[in-house]
């Protein structure tokens, strides 16, 4: 008898791994139009996958520099901005309350120590922003305001000055509060570390500092000036002629810390500076090792989709001649 209209079971086996071959090669071609890449990129780049996972990392480190730059150059702008505020308001204020010592104004100095009190709790409120979850102006220690209670610093400039018998001995004690560790600034006022901030990383082992410290001493000078100028009703001993003095080397001081806070600031815009340009260099690398890195694995997904099209094309027919040769049987073959 002639079977050559039987079901040839080894032609249906080879038609059965030639589906299975087309259906990996449909899901291959249906991730790579999803994805835009070669989905057998040890294939593509013929078996130099380590140059394409070294070039993968490359891009990635690119792009974490840049995310991480941008937390620093938001953190070193917000400490240009305080610091610039701070300066502003306290220079206007030692400036009139200057003016209005030598004219013996006891109404507007009353006036300009308000304005003093207003400004070191505005001052305290700025030292201790938070900018990415991290204290600016703490130091090492960033989970926690560097400053405690404005109020108890000016409570504590005042009982100096009650206390002194005349100017200089008011600002020998203030001297000791601000200045010296054992003093109360450092012990009751100063909550934040003794080191700088972790330093910012532009690149692989290059490092630059943006820390500035709350009890940095511009910073002190400046707090210590308008605290004495809004504790101008006291005098010590009573005396208001040492009120006076006291108040006119506050003023000065006041003034002269100004000219710090310019160094502080142009310091931290060098910085700002610095961080501005890693943040350009590594946004260009990251476009030159992305082109790269696409010139490897890249995959044209309309292409992928046509292919696509076509190997369903292929899987549908291959189902339909499966059919009908399962379709068949001895039966029908004598039929």
């Amino acid at each position: 008898m002639n079977s050559s209209g039987i079901p040839d079971l080894l032609a249906f086996s080879r038609l059965s791994r030639a589906v299975t071959n087309i259906k990996s090669q449909a899901d291959t071609a249906r991730t790579e139009a999803v994805t835009g890449r070669v989905d057998d990129i040890t294939t593509e780049v013929k078996g130099d996958i380590g140059g394409v996972h070294l070039l993968k990392k490359a891009v990635e480190d690119a792009q974490a520099y840049q995310v991480s730059l941008s937390l620093a150059s938001n953190r070193a702008e917000r400490t240009q901005t305080i610091l610039g505020r701070m300066a502003t308001d306290s220079s206007r204020i030692a400036t009139e309350t200057l003016a209005q010592l030598g004219v013996g104004n006891v109404s507007s100095l009353k006036t300009s120590a308000a304005e003093a009190r207003a400004s070191v709790v505005s001052i305290f409120s700025l030292l201790n922003t938070t900018e990415g979850g991290r204290a600016l102006f703490g130091g090492d220690v960033v989970d926690q305001p560097p400053l405690v209670n404005a109020e108890a610093l000016l409570t504590d400039v005042q009982t100096i000055i009650t206390g002194a018998p005349d100017a200089a001995s008011a600002n020998v004690a203030l001297d000791f509060y601000f200045n010296d560790p054992a003093g109360g600034f450092a012990t009751n006022i100063y909550a934040g570390g003794a080191g700088d901030a972790p330093p910012v990383e532009i690149s692989p082992g290059v490092r630059i500092n943006t820390s500035v410290k709350a009890n940095a001493q511009p910073i002190k000078d400046l707090i210590r000036g308008l605290a004495v100028t809004a504790n101008y009703s006291e005098a010590p001993s009573g005396n208001f002629d040492e009120r006076d003095k006291l108040a006119i080397s506050a003023v000065e001081l006041t003034l002269s810390a100004e000219n710090s806070f310019s160094e502080l600031r142009a310091a931290i815009g060098v910085v700002e500076a610095q961080i501005d340009a890693s943040i350009n260099r590594h946004a260009a690398e990251e476009t030159v090792l992305t082109s790269l890195f696409n010139s490897k694995t890249l995959r044209d997904p309309f292409e992928a989709a046509s292919q696509l099209q076509l190997l369903e094309s292929q899987l549908e027919a291959s189902y339909l001649l499966t059919a009908r040769i399962s379709r068949l049987s001895l039966a029908n073959f004598l039929r």
